[in-house]
């Protein structure tokens, strides 16, 4: 058989149940006490809270006792008691004030803040992360979100393409980490596209600008890097433990 068609046939393959889940029906889940609804493909579970809690207590042992970032809720398809890796989503609650918006009106080119970042960025680099880089950082004046788009190369996994976008709120921020592989890129981002839209945040908590945001913005671009940095973590920990079963 011809060399060209069996690589077709293996590409097929491989890429049938991700095609199947970009068209598959989604169904409607609740976070955040009820205040945050979003929409996830009907056969994705969701990760136990002990499991997610699990994994972050492993990368601060690994990292020496320092403190990780936690995830308040994940979901992912398949067993999420079996496995940790993409495809996934994490979802993120940061209730650390709110945030003044304008500061994120006229961000630099991703140049300046790939530069500005790189320092915390090769911190994070080890023998499991080789390379990271950060993509694009936007913001959404419509709904108030951060967008953040990096490329991770782990060691295991191959390269990892993450997008996290942060809403702001009157409480803080509510982030979403997208995970997947960069070969089931394009067959991934139509389901995160339509998990990322759906997003619906309470009126209550709901994101509303204050006069006081006219006034001339502080320095931001710290903020700018926040989701980015925020994401690498869990798929760290994931490779440790992928490290660990293998010995």
């Amino acid at each position: 058989m011809n060399v060209r068609v069996i690589t077709l046939i293996i590409a097929v393959s491989v890429a049938s149940p991700l095609r199947v889940a970009a068209e598959d029906a989604m169904r409607t889940v609740e976070v955040y006490d009820g205040l945050v609804t979003l929409d996830v493909p009907e056969y994705w579970n969701e990760i136990p809270p002990d499991v997610l809690e699990f994994y972050s207590l492993q990368s601060a042992e690994e990292n020496g006792g320092l403190m990780v970032e936690i995830y308040q809720y994940g979901f992912r398809p398949g067993n999420p008691e079996a496995d940790f890796a993409p495809p996934q989503i994490l979802i993120q609650i940061k209730e650390s004030g709110r945030l003044d918006y304008r500061q994120f009106l006229h961000l630099p080119p991703i140049e300046v803040v790939r530069d500005h970042e790189a320092a915390q960025l090769n911190e994070r680099k080890g023998p499991l992360l080789e390379d990271l880089r950060l993509n694009e950082v936007v913001f959404d004046r419509e709904n108030y979100s951060i967008h953040v788009a990096a490329t991770l190369d782990l060691k295991f996994e191959g390269k990892v393409t993450v997008t996290s976008v942060s809403f702001l709120t009157e409480r803080g921020v509510f982030t979403v980490h997208c995970y997947a592989l960069i070969s089931h890129r394009a067959v991934m981002e139509p389901v995160f596209d339509r998990i990322l839209g759906s997003v619906r945040i309470d009126d209550s908590i709901r994101y509303r600008p204050h006069l006081s945001d006219r006034l001339p913005p502080r320095p931001a671009l710290i903020s700018y890097g926040i989701a980015f940095v925020l994401a690498v973590l869990v798929l760290v920990v994931h490779l440790v433990q992928r490290r660990r079963r293998t010995r």
